[in-house]
């Protein structure tokens, strides 16, 4: 299910977050996060759909699930990378088995995180990721 920001007014002058995750869970914890730091998180569960999105209005960041319907999150890092490879990709999962960490860098991913992930390691990784862009 596509998720839309409510306004166009609200990304103006704030950086944007994809993030591609179908837990609901999950998908409160990141947009609180983004929110306290003063960012726009828009959330895909469908792959293709955050895809789409990516190809039509772009993003600073973007925060990708592994084990997601459709399309797992290695393959469409594949893509996003193939096509924005200055957009900086940050795979995260809660099933951090032996060589996932080496199946996400082989993707094309910048950075790693196992679930569940600490307030203070997003923070840190969000912020590393959006300042190089400036």
């Amino acid at each position: 299910m596509e998720k839309q920001p409510e306004k166009k007014e609200t990304l103006i002058g704030k950086k944007r977050i994809v993030s591609f995750e179908d837990d609901p869970s999950s998908i409160e914890y990141l947009k609180t996060v983004a929110t306290l730091l003063g960012y726009s998180l828009i959330n895909f569960d469908e792959p293709p759909a955050g895809i789409e999105y990516l190809r039509k209005n772009g993003a600073d960041l973007v925060l990708m699930d592994v084990r997601m319907p459709e399309m797992n999150g290695f393959d469409a890092t594949r893509i996003i990378k193939s096509e924005f490879s200055n957009l900086p990709v940050i795979i995260q999962t809660a099933y951090a088995m032996k060589g996932d960490m080496e199946k996400a860098f082989q993707a094309g991913c910048d950075d790693y995180l196992a679930k569940p992930v600490s307030f203070k390691d997003l923070k840190a990784k969000i912020e590393q990721f959006t300042m190089e862009k400036n």
